[in-house]
């Protein structure tokens, strides 16, 4: 296969400022890109636009349009939420005169105001679009596989009578039957998954899981997210008397299994984050910071001797594991989760079964002998900085992923 040149990249998001972990790399992608001498316009719906785009060596398409959150002041974003042809058409404009055999467009958030419609432009101009699967959207009407009433993952399939008939939604069934209607138009009025076939993926896990939903030629490129945090000296695990749970305080995050696992073991247990779980956690004596800054996450670690990571859903990467990793802090991890995939089990950190209590509580006291927890901690240290995926190096892979996508046969 002849190595494609990559001129000009265009990035698409919801939204021009983090709002999420999408938003987030797709940011720290486009300026990683940008400083590395490469042609970059990011195209955005929803304002205002972050201080790091309008910084960076770059060009900014904000449409300032409302999110779907916006619904009640904005009724019309119900309908521009199914299909954004001003973001279609805006697309369009902006690849008028480029070559496709040299122009990446690549696809981040688009669930919450700009639509798959910009990816379904670029394909009718002739431009093959690649897409980061930072969620199940492109498949699941609610995003993530999981039955929110019933507090574990959905085996349904996607958009099936039996899918549309459940009531899964995390607010309220009339969400459920917007999100339905909005993945109908996404499936059959935008053409996605259809009109992409090049997909970025962060697990095997979420990998695995897509793939019936996708083009039977579909192309699968896998890329950790940019960890890019600075190198220090390993965290003295066996002197600390605490676990973590770092993240949002929700049910299908696993923390109310955490807390009573910390009970039953006998361990202090700390959670940095906020979220409808709180009160809950709070009567069980858990220590809770609610959200803190990345300085007051890096002091977390330092004091923690393990990381805990209960999710009882399947995520699509978990960011917080290799956090912990950078510090040299194992991690104890569900193994439903594609945080899984961030550990080795018994080596770098352990795997539990989710939602069992009993195996998290055994894996809870592993960490009583402290030549052990020291021995876990130091390898995942090793782990992660043996091969860093700092911007740098993530950049470098992502123009390598945009080459191989262009030279691909040309789009028909």
């Amino acid at each position: 296969m002849t190595q494609a040149s990559v001129d000009q990249v265009f990035v698409l998001n919801d939204f021009c400022h983090v709002q999420g972990g999408a938003s987030k790399v797709a940011i720290d992608e486009a300026v990683g890109l940008a400083e590395a001498g490469v042609d970059v316009t990011f195209l955005g719906a929803v304002g205002p636009i972050c201080e790091a785009l309008r910084d960076a060596p770059l060009r900014v398409v904000c449409l300032d349009q409302p999110q779907l959150l916006d619904v009640a002041r904005h009724p019309g974003v119900a309908l521009r939420g199914m299909y954004n042809r001003a973001a279609g058409a805006a697309m369009l404009e902006l690849v008028a005169r480029q070559d496709p055999g040299v122009c990446a467009i690549h696809l981040h958030g688009y669930t919450k105001a700009l639509t798959a419609a910009p990816a379904l432009a670029a394909r009718r101009a002739g431009f093959r679009t690649v897409c980061t699967l930072h969620d199940f959207f492109a498949a699941c009407p609610n995003g993530a596989f999981y039955d929110y009433h019933r507090q574990q993952p959905c085996t349904l399939v996607a958009l099936s009578p039996a899918c549309m008939a459940t009531s899964c939604d995390k607010r309220h069934r009339v969400h459920k039957v917007y999100r339905v209607a909005r993945g109908m138009a996404q499936r059959h009025v935008a053409r996605f998954p259809a009109s992409v076939h090049d997909y970025i993926t962060l697990s095997r896990r979420s990998a695995d899981i897509l793939r019936p939903y996708l083009p039977n030629d579909a192309a699968f490129y896998p890329l950790d997210n940019i960890i890019d945090v600075p190198r220090a000296p390993p965290v003295n695990v066996a002197a600390n008397d605490s676990v973590l749970v770092l993240g949002r305080l929700d049910a299908e995050k696993g923390v109310a299994l955490a807390a009573a696992a910390a009970r039953q073991s006998g361990w202090r247990i700390v959670f940095a984050g906020e979220g409808p779980e709180r009160a809950t956690l709070e009567r069980t004596g858990a220590a809770i910071t609610g959200w803190i800054g990345k300085e007051a996450v890096w002091q977390s670690l330092a004091q923690a001797r393990c990381l805990v990571f209960p999710s009882r859903w399947y995520e699509t990467f978990g960011l917080v594991v290799s956090e912990a990793a950078a510090r040299g802090v194992p991690a104890i991890v569900s193994d439903v989760s594609a945080a899984a995939e961030r550990v080795i089990d018994g080596v770098t950190g352990w795997t539990f079964r989710s939602g069992d209590l009993e195996d998290l509580v055994r894996c809870l006291n592993l960490l009583r002998d402290d030549a052990t927890v020291s021995r876990v901690g130091n390898a995942a240290y090793q782990n992660f900085w043996s091969s860093p995926p700092d911007r740098t190096r993530h950049t470098a892979e992502l123009l390598s992923i945009y080459a191989k996508v262009l030279a691909r046969e040309p789009v028909a």
